[in-house]
């Protein structure tokens, strides 16, 4: 299964019509208001009391779930191609870079566990764009256009579960599917303009913790490597996240998460970090 996820599809193609960056021009508008709106939204829905029969957690044989929403504030950073006949452009683009020139971005975890035993996913989709650099002087500036979503899933195994610490031990995939358009200007070479789209899948291992440290405080965290050649050359990624849990149903929670994908296929090249901060909101039923 994972060989027929590994496959690669891809079609290339110039985009005619309006230019990039009069697009992105045309999308810039003032967006982190309305995100730390929307975190201080979900802190009050959690603080509201729940009532006595919902403060019981869920019995060790019954299924529960848990939904967390999150912000990343995220930067991203690396080398992007589309073709073997353009350069890869190095981008690098903060924080306050994306939220200026994204379009969307949606950021979910779910996850669904009976006993020991548990299921887990997480979505991020973003659709953004970014400025960056050519090698050499054939080319000058370049900017990249992506709509990217990537979806971790996989099961996991509670092998520790003592005294107020959990540990799972986690087997699955990472999904990545990119459709990039890349806009290089004129130098020594009149400007060009290409564009193309990929799906793969990165097999992965990797470990969950759950500390509860006491009066409602705990830290959680994750780690996982994968692709080993399957697809990627290489994927990693640590989150480590410090949280308050207000009842049985509802928690809060901030840290710090960092994600490296080197992938390349032909002309194709995605090759880079995101990492920074991260704000997230967990909803147990």
């Amino acid at each position: 299964m994972l060989s027929a996820f590994a496959a690669s599809t891809r079609r290339t193609r110039r985009r005619a019509g309006e230019h990039p960056l009069v697009r992105t021009a045309r999308h810039r508008r003032s967006k982190p208001t309305v995100l730390w709106s929307c975190a201080a939204v979900l802190i009050v829905i959690g603080s509201i009391p729940v009532r006595a029969q919902e403060r019981s957690g869920p019995a060790a044989d019954a299924w529960s779930f848990t939904l967390t929403p999150y912000l990343w504030f995220a930067s991203l950073e690396g080398d992007v191609g589309v073709s073997s006949r353009l350069p890869p452009a190095s981008v690098d683009a903060d924080f306050d870079d994306i939220v200026e020139n994204a379009d969307f971005a949606f950021m979910l975890t779910a996850e669904a566990r009976r006993g020991r035993l548990g299921v887990v996913g997480d979505v991020v989709y973003l659709s953004l764009s970014a400025g960056g650099d050519t090698p050499g002087a054939l080319f000058g500036d370049a900017k990249a256009e992506f709509d990217t979503l990537f979806a971790t899933v996989g099961g996991f195994y509670r092998a520790v579960a003592v005294d107020r610490l959990n540990l799972d031990v986690v087997a699955g995939a990472r999904i990545w599917y990119l459709d990039t358009e890349l806009d290089l200007s004129t130098g020594l070479l009149p400007g060009r303009e290409a564009g193309e789209d990929e799906l793969w899948a990165d097999p992965l291992v990797g470990l969950r913790w759950h500390t509860r440290l006491g009066r409602g405080f705990f830290i959680a965290g994750a780690a996982d490597v994968g692709g080993f050649g399957v697809a990627s050359d290489s994927t990693w990624e640590l989150l480590g996240t410090l949280g308050y849990q207000f009842s049985d149903w509802f928690a809060a929670r901030a840290g710090y998460r960092h994600l490296e994908v080197d992938y390349e296929d032909g002309g194709f090249v995605w090759d880079v970090d995101l990492s920074g901060p991260i704000l997230g909101a967990s909803f147990r039923f």
